[in-house]
C-alpha cells in the first residue's frame, strides 16, 4: 500500500473514532445561570474589591475592562475627535479621559460604558460619535 493510501486510511479511521465518542445533545438541559457578569458595567462589588479600593478610576478601567478606554479610529472626516472615548461623571457634561487619574475607585458606585449609538442618544451631538465611559457615584445617580 503507498504512503498516500496509508495515511488516507488512518485519517479516515482517526475521523471515524472521533466522531463516534460525541456525546449526545440534551435540548431539555436547564441553561447555565447567568453569573451577574456584564460587559458593559463594572459593578460596584468589583469596584469593592480590596486590589482597587485605593487606586484610581483609570488604573482600575484597565484592569476591570480595559476595552472601555480602547481609542478607536476617527469615524469622520469632518472631526478628527470623532469616536474618541470621553467620560461624564453622573451622566454630567462629557470630559475627556485625562481626569479618570482624579477619580477615587472608592468614589464609584458603577461604571457603564455606553457604545457610540448609545452615547448619541444620551449625549447628543457632544457624544461625537464616540463611546462614554459614564461614573456613577452614587445608587441614585442612574
Amino acid at each position: 500500500m503507498s504512503l498516500s493510501r496509508r495515511s488516507a486510511a488512518l485519517l479516515l479511521l482517526f475521523s471515524a473514532a472521533c466522531s463516534s465518542n460525541r456525546a449526545p445533545i440534551d435540548d431539555s438541559a436547564p441553561a447555565p445561570k447567568a453569573s451577574g457578569f456584564k460587559a458593559n458595567v463594572i459593578s460596584r462589588e468589583e469596584l469593592q474589591d480590596p486590589r482597587f479600593v485605593g487606586g484610581d478610576a483609570l488604573n482600575t478601567i484597565n484592569r476591570l475592562r480595559p476595552m472601555f478606554l480602547r481609542q478607536r479610529a476617527p469615524s469622520s472626516f469632518q472631526s478628527n475627535k470623532a469616536g474618541i472615548v470621553q467620560v461624564s461623571v453622573d451622566f454630567g457634561p462629557l470630559q475627556q479621559v485625562s481626569i479618570l487619574p482624579t477619580i477615587p475607585t472608592v468614589s464609584l458606585w458603577q461604571v457603564q460604558f455606553l457604545t457610540p449609538e448609545e452615547a448619541e442618544l444620551r449625549f447628543g451631538l457632544n457624544a461625537n460619535s464616540g463611546p462614554v465611559v459614564v461614573l456613577l457615584t452614587s445608587k441614585d445617580s442612574k
